[in-house]
């Protein structure tokens, strides 16, 4: 998750999944990130690393806020949930992204925008016909799933939700 202009109007940055068949994931909106690989020496790494590969920005030297509680995806590896961690960094600035064939688009959000109440809605899940809580976005885009719930998450601990 990387925020900016924590001091004026915050932001959230987001992507959206490039199209692919085989990914359960395709064209969602999320954060960038990705599988750890067995060359990575922790998960922090991994965050760090995926988001390069992704949109090209470099975490490196980037302040480290915190990092969420991890959850769970409903979809099974080798008959396992997936875990997946959620690191909060504070970007300087809006940085402009360079896309990855991994991402179809990428854009920041104003945080008061996704705290409103007037952007929730429900989004209907397709695999299953479930219908899940979600908050619209610009352009018809709904964010839902995983990262529906680490947004949610960070909007309860800074009060705004």
């Amino acid at each position: 998750m990387l925020l900016c202009e924590l001091d004026r109007t915050p932001k959230m940055f987001f992507i959206q999944r490039a199209l692919h068949e085989n990914d359960p994931w395709s064209g969602q909106i999320a954060f960038p990130g990705g599988s750890r690989d067995p060359e990575d020496p922790d998960t922090l790494h991994t965050a760090q690393r995926e988001t390069v590969e992704e949109v090209g920005i470099c975490l490196e030297n980037i302040p480290l806020l915190g990092q969420l509680d991890d959850q769970k995806s409903f979809i099974k590896i080798n008959s396992r949930p997936v875990v997946i961690n959620c690191y909060v960094f504070e970007v300087p600035e809006t940085i402009l992204p360079e896309n990855s064939e991994e991402v179809h688009d990428s854009f920041w959000v104003p945080v008061h925008h996704l705290a409103s109440p007037e952007n929730k809605t429900t989004h209907q899940v397709s695999q299953s016909g479930e219908s899940r809580p979600a908050i619209s976005l610009d352009d018809g885009q709904v964010l839902w799933g995983l990262t529906y719930r680490f947004v949610n998450m960070l909007l309860e601990k800074i009060s705004l939700n």
